[in-house]
């Protein structure tokens, strides 16, 4: 049996670590146990949301063990994405352009050296799209080694859901990064969120992807807001893509 070690006792015991890395751990308590699993033709992988949309994996290439991560943009700067994606008449075009504007949507200074832009085949609207690192596993025995050689620092950070300030871009700055690379993005001018008026559910509804939101502007001027509870008919109103130049679909 594999010996754990006892920072990854520790991990296991704390009432904190979440369910997808209590499993991890203890199947795979070192990159040693992990890259032996994949020899042995095991399915080594993880996927948390804990700080930022983040998948781990442990894989072959060209028979040699590779620890790879994969780390998503968040969940407004993806809105924009897919909503890009969706408006784009071309998949394999749009697809292209996501990937080449995707590092313009991080902060000029994030070091990006060993990261590839990549894109991953969904079961969504859109494929995902991403920030992917490969590194050798080789010489690695803990877990701890590979965070102390390895460190994702400055990239993590910027994605992580609760990023202040220095972060990827969103709204209408994702929009218009997004637009400066060619894509059909699209924002709404009140709320600034992105829209698609492609989207299956509402095709000809120009929606954002956001749960609260959908087709209804949060930010539109409702006639009816300040009236009392019990009389109000505060709906809300459609979202204003004045940016737009795309026709509407139906």
């Amino acid at each position: 049996m594999t010996e754990v070690p006892p920072d990854i006792a520790e991990y296991l015991a704390s009432p904190d670590t979440l369910p997808e890395w209590v499993r991890f751990y203890r199947a795979y308590p070192t990159v040693t146990a992990a890259v032996q699993a994949v020899g042995n033709g095991e399915s080594v992988a993880v996927f948390t949301s804990e700080h930022t949309a983040y998948g781990q994996q442990v894989i072959l290439i060209d028979g040699k063990p590779v620890i790879e991560v994969v780390l998503y943009p968040n969940s407004q700067a993806r809105e924009a994405l897919v909503t890009a994606y969706l408006n784009h008449s071309d998949p394999e075009t749009a697809t292209a352009a996501i990937l080449h504007a995707l590092p313009h949507l991080l902060p000029e200074d994030i070091d990006l050296t060993g990261i590839d832009c990549v894109v991953e085949p969904g079961n969504g609207l859109a494929p995902r799209f991403g920030f992917r690192r490969r590194v050798s596993a080789a010489g690695l025995h803990t877990w701890r080694d590979y965070d102390e050689l390895h460190p994702l620092g400055e990239l993590y950070q910027v994605l992580s859901w609760h990023s202040t300030g220095h972060n990827i871009a969103e709204g209408t700055e994702a929009v218009s990064i997004l637009r400066s690379h060619g894509l059909p993005a699209v924002g709404c001018e009140p709320c600034g969120e992105p829209l698609t008026n492609r989207h299956p559910a509402w095709p000809g509804t120009w929606v954002c992807l956001a749960e609260e939101y959908g087709p209804r502007c949060d930010a539109f001027d409702d006639p009816f807001r300040e009236l009392h509870e019990l009389d109000a008919a505060g709906i809300g109103g459609p979202h204003d893509p004045s940016t737009s130049d795309l026709e509407p679909v139906t």
